[in-house]
């Protein structure tokens, strides 16, 4: 989405774990059918929120309470 901070999460972590990599070992098991699932539903929510319904709701409750 537009605002959604995944990408941003998943890049800041890769670079850390390049860097720790002679630290540990990483395998994405089953962290990347997560990942990849909160990608699909971040998708989702973008496409059915519509944020003017919200702002629409508001501007109705300020005008009744004038």
């Amino acid at each position: 989405g537009r605002w959604s901070m995944v990408d941003v999460f998943v890049d800041t972590f890769t670079a850390a774990l390049v860097q720790l990599q002679p630290l540990m070992s990483v395998e994405p098991a089953p962290g990347l059918f997560f990942f990849a699932a909160v990608v699909v539903l971040t998708m989702l929510a973008v496409e059915s929120f519509d944020p003017r319904l919200i702002w629409d709701s508001a501007s109705a409750r300020e005008v009744g309470n004038a």
